[in-house]
């Protein structure tokens, strides 16, 4: 409120570039979302222009200049040019990614600069060294290094993904799923209708909260008496106990804004952000809050269907990747197998 009364004391022309200048994502969002609705200023994707800014800022902690206008060229060709390609506006999600994986090439770059080493002198056991402490994910800079390579800026470095683990597929029981599905379909729950839908797809269908915030309008389709909903390339049909539940999250699209909700007419569950979704973050943070765990609910929703569906069918009805629906199937394979040598015992 307050710096929407600023904007109007000092009759300030709003711009994005001076909510930028103003304060933070989480102090302009609001009325950022206002302006936009309003008409009084355009649709912009807030996640490419705030990524945009942070690769000129994060790279200032790169003291060679040569290195530090490298990795601005490479942050710019191969996060954000493929930001740029993808249909907007991009899930928060994936701009956290992008920059976790440039972090990554700071924190070489620096651990470079304590040892007194350089990019030009860089040798395949540096970086052995390097990933053999802290995280697991620092493969990931192999992208930045083949790049500097074709760019004749380091050496030709190998690096290798680490082996996946298995799958776990110890998640809520079925009969924990059953308890809270009963309270979530019961007439008199007080909750609102998108987050008990929303809770009914991660413990039905194993739904990721970023697959539920990415869900459309369009993406509920009623013919012939019966509602479908695309999850993945393949409808899949919902069963008739949430039926209720997800058309009345298809009516009621309120998008919470400063003064007045308004009315979203694209995204199923819209946010707080004009033009964009609820953040799979925020929706997450709800749903554990009346008890559903989306880590524990999907795995095991995943773990029940893949003992009963093939996994093409699984990877078409819920939209994993079909070599993750294999991994799911293998991994309840592996799991009904230790079961069964624990409880069959030899006959003597």
């Amino acid at each position: 409120m307050r710096l929407l009364a600023t904007i109007m004391e000092l009759k300030v022309s709003p711009s994005h570039e001076y909510l930028d200048q103003a304060g933070t994502d989480q102090e302009t969002r609001a009325v950022r979302a206002l302006l936009v609705d309003a008409g009084l200023l355009p649709r912009r994707d807030d996640h490419i222009a705030r990524f945009e800014k942070w690769i000129v800022a994060s790279a200032e902690r790169i003291l060679e200049p040569k290195i530090k206008v490298a990795f601005i060229q490479f942050a710019r060709w191969r996060h954000l040019r493929r930001l740029l390609r993808q249909p907007t506006p991009i899930p928060g999600s994936l701009a956290v990614s992008c920059r976790r994986e440039l972090r990554l090439v700071i924190e070489l770059l620096e651990w470079l600069q304590t040892c007194k080493r350089t990019l030009e002198t860089l040798t395949q056991s540096d970086v052995d060294r390097w990933r053999s402490t802290g995280s697991a994910e620092k493969f990931r800079v192999k992208e930045f290094l083949r790049w500097a390579h074709t760019n004749q800026l380091v050496r030709q470095i190998e690096i290798r993904r680490p082996p996946r683990t298995p799958l776990g597929v110890t998640g809520t029981t079925a009969n924990e799923r059953h308890r809270l599905l009963s309270y979530i379909l019961h007439p008199e729950c007080p909750l609102p209708a998108a987050i008990r839908f929303s809770a009914s797809l991660v413990l039905l269908f194993g739904a990721r909260p970023q697959q539920i915030a990415a869900l459309k309008l369009v993406d509920i389709v009623v013919s012939g008496g019966s509602v479908h909903l695309r999850l993945g390339t393949e409808p899949v049909l919902l069963p008739e106990a949430i039926v209720e539940l997800a058309m009345a999250t298809h009516e009621n699209r309120r998008a919470p804004r400063i003064f007045a909700p308004t009315t979203d007419n694209i995204w199923l569950i819209p946010g707080s952000r004009s033009g964009y979704p609820i953040a799979a973050v925020t929706l997450a943070k709800r749903l554990r809050l009346i008890g559903i765990s989306p880590s524990k609910g999907r795995t095991g929703a995943m773990a029940s269907l893949a003992q009963e569906l093939p996994p093409t069918i699984l990877a078409r009805l819920t939209g994993v990747d079909p070599s993750t629906a294999i991994r799911w199937a293998n991994a309840v394979s592996a799991s009904n197998a230790r079961y069964a040598g624990l409880v069959i015992q030899p006959v003597t």
